[in-house]
C-alpha cells in the first residue's frame, strides 16, 4: 500500500495497523536526523528517540492537514520533523554561567530591582495625584499596551490630545524623579 493509501486509512477508519506501517516505514530514516539535531547535547541517543517520539505523535496529531497535491508525505514529514526539533532546541538551550558571575549578577539584580521598584511606586504615587484624564491615558498606554489612536477613542479626544498630554507627563515624571528616572 502507499503513503496516501495509509494516510487515508488511518484518518478515516483509524485504522492502527495502516500508521504502525507508517511509522515503521519512517522511523530509522527520521531517527537518524533527529539523532544528527541531537549531536552535543548530554545524550544524543536518547535525546533522539525522545525527538523522534515527539515528531512522530505531531504527524498523527496534524495528519489531517497533509495535502498530497502540495507536496509528498516524506517532505511533508520532513517539515514536521523541523518544527519539532526547533521547538526542542528552544526547550532545551545550555546555559553556561560561572557560579561566581551568577552571584554578583544576583545580587545586583536584586539591588537594582528593589530601587526600581521604589521608584516605580513614587512614580505611581505621583500619577495618582494627576487630573483623572492624565491617569487614564498614562495607564491605559503604559500599562494596557493601548495606542494613542486606541486611548483617543477610548477617552473621545483628539490623537494630538492624548499625546501632548502623554509627553507632558513623562516630561514632568522626569523633571520630578530627575536622576532616578
Amino acid at each position: 500500500m502507499n503513503d496516501e493509501k495509509l494516510i487515508r486509512s488511518v484518518l478515516n477508519k483509524s485504522d492502527r495497523v495502516a500508521a504502525d506501517e507508517l511509522v515503521r516505514r519512517y522511523y530509522d530514516e527520521i531517527y537518524r536526523y533527529a539523532y544528527r539535531q541531537s549531536i552535543g547535547q548530554n545524550d544524543p541517543k536518547n535525546a533522539a528517540l525522545d525527538l523522534t517520539q515527539e515528531i512522530f505523535i505531531s504527524v498523527f496529531r496534524s495528519l489531517a492537514t497533509f495535502h498530497p497535491k502540495k507536496a509528498g508525505f516524506r517532505t511533508w514529514l520532513y517539515r514536521v520533523a523541523n518544527s519539532r526539533i526547533i521547538d526542542s532546541r528552544r526547550r532545551f538551550q545550555p546555559y553556561e554561567v560561572q557560579i561566581d558571575e551568577m552571584d554578583l549578577a544576583m545580587e545586583t539584580d536584586i539591588t537594582a530591582d528593589l530601587q526600581n521598584r521604589e521608584l516605580l511606586k513614587r512614580i505611581e504615587k505621583y500619577i495618582s495625584s494627576c487630573p483623572s484624564e492624565i491617569q487614564r491615558i498614562f495607564r491605559l498606554h503604559l500599562y494596557n499596551d493601548k495606542t494613542f489612536v486606541q486611548i483617543s477613542g477610548i477617552l473621545g479626544l483628539p490623537e494630538a490630545t492624548v499625546k501632548s498630554k502623554f509627553y507632558r507627563t513623562i516630561k514632568k515624571i522626569k523633571e520630578v524623579f530627575g536622576d532616578e528616572y
